[in-house]
């Protein structure tokens, strides 16, 4: 008799099995789970790939058609960014509220696919048709040089692999708060980035030095990788079940409740304003990027100690992501984000550096290679933990999709805006300066910016420790119907 509660406690407290992971109706072993970051990691080479050529290619495109750098920021930045407003949106919304047997993500990317493929392949001749163009069209012929025949049709082409892309950006970052546990949210993009961050690496060592004798080809090349690799991971990621899709105000349905429904829940509150400012000057700082391959051109430096260059910063900021994303899920990403936008500010004032100094070739080839590994790679890594971290953690996730497209509609404008306005600053200066001097000018741009979204992201801090902080954070609910909205005075006032 003794006994009895002994064995019967024994029975109440049986052996622990494996570990299951749940979000939403999915459930994943550690087999499981490993398999599915896997087919992941593999998309994200393949989209990496494809996102971190065309930007770099497009340049060498440009510049090899003698497109003045205002024309570069239109074509590479504002129509983008205004596709980027106008879609993005919708497809977020349009997201978030699908239901159907392959889930609410990958629909989107995998019917758009193809067109978005096509484009890749039209970019690579994009040149040559606008030749053919002008020399078998009178009307052409006689109005317009052969060059800039070609700059409208590759800038054409490139929207309109700006307008299938959009559908790819969208909702390829939403698919990991579907499927990935929260619990390993951040250490996942951590994991993520580094996978990002090496295949970056890899073209750029050992593809980019070829761009200027094979840039057609590199084009046929990502095309052809992204739609066998990027496409077998779309069908390996199975999506689970969704509740149903949650109701436009008042109820009804239609385009204007839900543009109403859209506004009112993302662009109602001012704690959210705060985190689309900090994304606008982020974007409108880092616009310089878009002349960066022209700036180190301009110092000296050949096709291989660029690639050289891309490749030692993508493996700097490879070993430095588990770390951000473990300080992230240790301190919280908004955290990591502020210092990270901290030590940019102090950080970006050495590029004056080349007003004043102007070495050799291969000198400026080991300082850019010092100052990238050492101080840019691990500052960007910082910061860019603001994207999708610090998102997943302060946006509703019921709603994630239609509030990262808000912020997603912030960014695109201030990167279009920003974009056109870098292209007319550099013009601007290089008729009074010359062009070397007007590239070396380029950190007061972005020190500016830098100094703007480090404001805006302390007033984002002290509105997310008055919604709960580290304890008990919960994410602002839009305002119920006839409520005013309410615009933050730094948004006023700008």
């Amino acid at each position: 008799m003794p006994m009895a509660p002994e064995s019967a406690e024994k029975k109440s407290f049986p052996h622990p099995g494996p570990i299951i992971y749940r979000v939403g109706t999915l459930t994943y072993t550690k087999k499981a789970l490993a398999i599915l970051f896997l087919w992941l990691f593999w998309g994200d080479f393949c989209f990496v790939i494809m996102e971190g050529a065309i930007g770099g290619l497009m340049q060498l495109k440009f510049k090899a058609l003698e497109a003045p750098n205002t024309t570069v920021g239109l074509f590479m930045a504002t129509i983008p960014g205004v596709i980027n407003m106008i879609c993005n949106p919708v497809i977020s919304f349009k997201s978030d509220r699908c239901r159907s047997r392959w889930g609410r993500r990958i629909p989107f990317i995998l019917v758009t696919m193809p067109f978005l493929v096509a484009c890749l392949y039209g970019l690579g001749f994009g040149d040559r048709i606008g030749f053919w163009l002008q020399h078998h069209i009178a009307a052409l012929g006689s109005r317009f040089s052969p060059a800039a025949v070609a700059i409208v049709v590759v800038g054409t082409i490139f929207a309109l692999f700006s307008f299938f892309n959009t559908f790819v950006n969208s909702v390829f970052w939403y698919l990991f708060n579907d499927v990935v546990p929260e619990c390993l949210l951040a250490r996942f993009m951590s994991w993520f980035r580094l996978i990002s961050n090496g295949s970056v690496a890899l073209y750029s060592l050992f593809i980019f030095k070829h761009a200027e004798t094979h840039l057609s080809g590199i084009f046929v090349g990502i095309g052809t990788l992204y739609l066998f690799g990027f496409g077998l991971m779309c069908l390996k990621i199975k999506e689970g079940e969704y509740p149903p899709p949650p109701e436009n105000i008042g109820g009804k349905v239609g385009v204007i409740p839900e543009i109403k429904t859209y506004a009112r829940e993302c662009f109602c509150i001012p704690h959210y304003w705060y985190m689309f400012l900090v994304s606008m000057g982020v974007a409108l700082a880092g616009s310089t990027s878009l002349f960066g391959l022209y700036f180190v051109q301009s110092l000296g430096l050949s096709y291989g100690m660029i690639g050289t260059l891309g490749f030692a910063g993508a493996v700097s900021s490879a070993i430095v992501m588990p770390i951000t994303g473990w300080l992230a899920d240790r301190y919280h990403p908004i955290r990591v984000v502020t210092g990270g936008l901290i030590a940019q500010l102090l950080v970006e004032p050495i590029g004056f550096i080349w007003l004043f100094w102007h070495p050799a070739p291969q000198t400026i080839f080991y300082v850019l290679g010092a100052i990238s590994v050492c101080l840019r790679a691990p500052i960007t890594s910082l910061v860019w933990v603001m994207d999708p971290p610090l998102f997943m953690r302060v946006f509703p996730r019921e709603r994630f999709g239609q509030f990262g497209s808000a912020n997603s509609m912030c960014r695109s404008l201030a990167g279009m805006v920003g974009g056109l306005l870098v292209g007319i600053y550099l013009d601007v200066l290089t008729t009074h300066f010359g062009q070397k001097t007007a590239y070396c000018l380029l950190p007061f741009w972005s020190t500016t910016f830098y100094m703007l979204t480090l404001f805006c992201m302390l007033k984002f801090y002290r509105s997310w420790k008055r919604h709960g902080g580290d304890d008990s954070y919960v994410a602002p609910l839009s305002a119920q119907p006839g409520e005013a909205i309410h615009i933050p005075a730094i948004v006023q006032e700008v």
